[in-house]
């Protein structure tokens, strides 16, 4: 792990992410970078463009102010940590997205925030939308959640084919902490038991193949509700972090069935660790 970046909004769920991910950067040796993206109003008019422009730059001032305190106040603390910062103009997963092409961004650390009634189901927050859009893996801190050196991840598996390919990101980062990973398979069909048994195994085969990683343990938990299933096993294992693999979905998913990953970010109170299919 080379580059951590880290988007900020000035608030203090966002100064929180900042505190872990300088944390996780100081022990891995990597490189921190803070951005504010600013987003100016969408006009029609070009007599108001001027304006637009006026509001941008006295944000910029003001964001790229903030920014330098930060780092200051990040490497006064951490003495051996590289900490750079940006402000940039536009949309914020627009931005994410260039700078982990650009700059080879490794992780992307937001903090999150609960939501609830239309706002969770209609729009979401900028950490679900990035969690769903940016390619490499987002790290997802909740509000006062403290930095605990990651030892023990619980990974959320369908224990499909698909996982194999990204399931590379997730042992990068166990592999960093020497953490034991659990993969957990939550069925809401009691029926259904032995059949994924089969499939727990033949999913820990091909895991073994390719992950060249020893701790590594599979479980699968019967429970109506899977993110109910999720919340109980993670309690019961008292882990540091939760990781699932996550896709971009269409308007009309987002609305009838959010992804189980959204619904993490929203509900969960350790780190959690998106994964892009």
């Amino acid at each position: 792990m080379k580059l951590i970046l880290v988007p900020t909004d000035f608030s203090d769920n966002a100064n929180n992410a900042i505190e872990y991910a300088a944390s996780l950067a100081d022990l891995q040796k990597a490189k921190l970078k803070i951005i504010n993206v600013y987003t100016p109003a969408v006009t029609q008019y070009e007599i108001v463009s001027p304006i637009i422009n006026e509001e941008t730059e006295r944000a910029k001032k003001v964001a790229e102010e903030q920014l330098q305190s930060i780092c200051k106040v990040i490497t006064s603390e951490f003495k051996n940590l590289t900490c750079t910062s940006e402000f940039i103009s536009g949309g914020i997963v627009e931005a994410i997205d260039n700078l982990v092409d650009q700059e080879k961004v490794d992780l992307v650390v937001m903090g999150s925030r609960g939501a609830t009634g239309l706002e969770r189901i209609l729009f979401g927050s900028n950490t679900a939308k990035v969690l769903e859009t940016v390619k490499c893996p987002v790290l997802a801190v909740p509000d006062d959640c403290p930095f605990r050196t990651p030892k023990r991840i619980v990974y959320a598996t369908d224990f499909n084919k698909k996982e194999i390919d990204r399931i590379g990101q997730l042992m990068e980062v166990a592999k960093a902490f020497q953490a034991e990973v659990l993969m957990v398979h939550i069925t809401t069909d009691k029926e259904a038991t032995l059949s994924e048994e089969l499939l727990k195994k033949n999913f820990a085969d091909k895991i073994a193949a390719v992950a060249n990683y020893d701790k590594i343990s599979y479980h699968m938990k019967y429970e109506d509700n899977v993110l109910r299933g999720l919340e109980t096993f993670t309690q019961l294992v008292e882990v540091d972090m939760v990781a699932s693999l996550t896709h971009k979905r269409s308007l009309f998913e987002k609305f009838y069935d959010p992804s189980i990953t959204k619904k993490m970010a929203y509900h969960n109170r350790l780190p959690l660790l998106a994964l892009k299919a």
